[in-house]
């Protein structure tokens, strides 16, 4: 199980790097201190989105069964869909993260309430952003591809989630100790 999720992260991420390398010039480009920081910031949001990028791009066609003139048309969505998708999330992640850290301390219950509607906003705004994307591709697709088009984007939340959670528990686990053996050496 292991390699089967590090060949679909190399697949994912080779296939990315066409993406990676036109986008590369205009997000190097410096937008201001600000930008800067945020890039910082941000550190590995980008390869994981060109990464989940890469993979909405290559599956949807095959799952939804969509010609390259249909696919053609539906790319800017597909992208604009993907992109989105981060913003609310790391918006959702965030006030998760201070919800969290809020509720172990004693602030004030006005700030929590706050966090709390954000969160839901955030939750709201993903079922929103999946509504646009379908409204969008629709009209596009024939009866049959848009029902392929619904179990395509729960099929991609889940393998998303399920590998994203793979990477992350490996990179909790502490570095395997070496054999007595090889300690001696």
């Amino acid at each position: 199980m292991r390699k089967l999720a590090a060949v679909f992260l190399l697949v994912i991420l080779s296939s990315t790097i066409a993406l990676s390398k036109q986008d590369g010039a205009r997000r190097l480009e410096p937008h201001g201190k600000a930008a800067n920081r945020a890039a910082a910031q941000a550190g590995r949001t980008p390869a994981i989105e060109d990464a989940v990028l890469g993979y909405y791009i290559s599956q949807f066609p095959q799952v939804a069964e969509v010609g390259d003139d249909v696919f053609v048309k539906v790319l800017p969505h597909l992208r604009q869909f993907v992109r989105e998708r981060f913003e609310i999330s790391q918006r959702r992640n965030r006030a998760l993260n201070a919800i969290r850290n809020m509720v172990q301390s004693a602030d004030s219950e006005e700030d929590l309430k706050r966090l709390i509607r954000e969160f839901d906003k955030a939750d709201a705004d993903i079922q929103a952003n999946q509504e646009k994307f379908l409204a969008n591709v629709d009209p596009l697709l024939s009866t049959h591809q848009q029902a392929k088009a619904r179990l395509f984007l729960m099929m991609a939340d889940n393998r998303i989630r399920q590998i994203l959670n793979q990477i992350q528990n490996n990179a909790n686990r502490p570095a395997a100790q070496p054999a007595p053996e090889q300690r001696e050496k």
